[in-house]
């Protein structure tokens, strides 16, 4: 029973916070690289200013799911240009919680990765007011059902169409003469230059997930005690990883085209030296 119990809280841990483990370690790859190529084209002023709209939204993310998770909040510095120059943090936010409460000790986890989500939702947002006649082409309705009926496998092959679809519209001449697409460039670049997580996060996530691990053993542990089948659970938390997905991987298709301006700009300044 025990081991059974274990694998069931393995499974729902996994479930719960997997998707953004995997995302985390992606973007934060991709941002490593993206902030190396602007900075060694633009100099630590390049950084700065991607950073102006892309830091702001990282610690705003980082304060919303403090005050959801009833974290206390000790200070907030939204963006520190100038400080910045000396100890290399552009922004932060402080906080404190009640480390008796398992509720605010889980919200550790959810603290940290908030920049991967409240990222992907601006860049969602923002492309479907700026550019509203490509954002359709998502055809979200189609991707709510799909996610609804557990179709896992044309939910996935109708994304990948998509995304496709949408990289090829993206860049074609008449975007070029369209001011509305240069601002959501740059405010694409400004989110996912900035939107990974840092050392600090993944390190104050560790203890969210010693408790997110825990509330799922617990699960576990009733629902063998009372023979209650989780299947509804489990679907839900497929559904719940499905629409997680759908948001981050677009969120990285931003993230990618931005990497691929930016190499560019360093190919280019790389060959005239």
């Amino acid at each position: 029973m025990i081991l059974s119990t274990l694998k069931c809280s393995l499974f729902f841990t996994i479930y719960t916070i997997g998707i953004f483990i995997i995302f985390g370690v992606i973007y934060r790859f991709i941002e490593k690289k993206n902030s190396f190529y602007i900075q060694s084209v633009f100099g630590f002023n390049g950084i700065l200013f991607t950073g102006i709209i892309g830091t702001p939204l990282h610690e705003l993310g980082h304060y919303i799911m403090c005050l959801i998770f009833n974290h206390k909040v000790t200070r907030v510095e939204l963006f520190r240009p100038s400080a910045c120059k000396i100890d290399g943090v552009l922004g932060f936010v402080s906080h404190s919680y009640n480390k008796n409460s398992l509720y605010q000790q889980i919200g550790n986890f959810f603290i940290g990765i908030a920049p991967l989500i409240f990222g992907s939702l601006t860049l969602i947002l923002s492309f479907k007011i700026l550019l509203p006649d490509m954002f359709l082409t998502l055809n979200i309705y189609k991707s709510i059902n799909l996610i609804n009926q557990n179709n896992v496998e044309v939910f996935f092959t109708y994304l990948y169409k998509t995304l496709l679809l949408l990289s090829n519209e993206l860049f074609n001449f008449s975007n070029l003469l369209n001011f509305k697409f240069w601002i959501f460039l740059f405010l694409s670049s400004s989110i996912t230059t900035h939107m990974s997580l840092s050392k600090k996060d993944l390190q104050n996530s560790i203890s969210g997930i010693v408790s997110i691990f825990l509330v799922s053993f617990g699960l576990c542990i009733v629902s063998d005690l009372l023979n209650i089948n989780l299947l509804s659970f489990q679907s839900f938390l497929l559904k719940y990883n499905l629409y997680l997905a759908s948001i981050l991987i677009l969120g990285l298709l931003f993230a990618l085209i931005t990497l691929l301006i930016s190499y560019t700009f360093y190919f280019i300044k790389r060959k005239n030296i």
